[in-house]
């Protein structure tokens, strides 16, 4: 799968989710449910993708040697136009994975917060991330763990050390706090949906 196309593997999702949705239609005609559901997935990714596409524009800034050694990116006119493609593909999956997470958990429930309600709580992956991102960098550009550093001096030039550490640590707080705002956002729902009616 991961030899084919970024661009057609979201072709191919798109076409089974519209097939699942031609079904429910087909199916339930009165009361379909998953073109709602989808549309809910798709805005959730494409919140993710613009989170992604300026978080990288931003750390492509601080360290282009980072998206060249790390994501294939090369050094020409379309470099930025590369990272925001790179920004895209791991947003939009980071969007539709974690709010996937919480229409599921929506969904367990007789009396389901909207979906209105739902995408509100995109907040809480996408705080967490901007909280803890400069954080861990910052971390990583004080300490300049040898570990890390290790690996990329044998191809890194030594004056692009410093900031290609300081983008890694904050593309790893990015990460842990996208989980953490998904345990979050998840523990939020579910103590809404089981709160008693006023």
């Amino acid at each position: 799968m991961q030899s084919i196309p970024y661009q057609y593997r979201l072709l191919i999702l798109f076409l089974l989710m519209g097939l699942v949705v031609g079904l429910d239609y087909w199916r339930n005609p009165t009361k379909p449910t998953k073109f709602k559901e989808y549309f809910f997935l798709i805005m959730s990714g494409l919140i993710g993708a613009g989170f992604g596409i300026v978080n990288d524009q931003i750390t492509c800034t601080l360290s282009p040697a980072y998206f060249y050694y790390f994501k294939n990116v090369s050094y020409d006119s379309s470099f930025r136009w590369q990272v925001s493609a790179v920004g895209f593909e791991a947003g939009f999956f980071a969007g539709f994975f974690s709010y996937g997470i919480f229409l599921l958990i929506n969904q367990r429930r007789k009396l389901p917060l909207s979906y209105r309600q739902l995408l509100n709580r995109a907040k809480y992956p996408i705080t967490w991330a901007i909280v803890l991102a400069p954080i861990t960098g910052f971390i990583f550009y004080y300490f300049q763990f040898s570990f890390f550093v290790d690996q990329i001096t044998p191809v890194v030039e030594p004056v692009e050390v410093p900031k290609f550490i300081l983008v890694w640590g904050v593309h790893i707080g990015l990460y842990i706090g996208a989980v953490l705002g998904i345990v979050h956002g998840a523990a939020n729902i579910r103590r809404r949906l089981l709160a008693p009616l006023p």
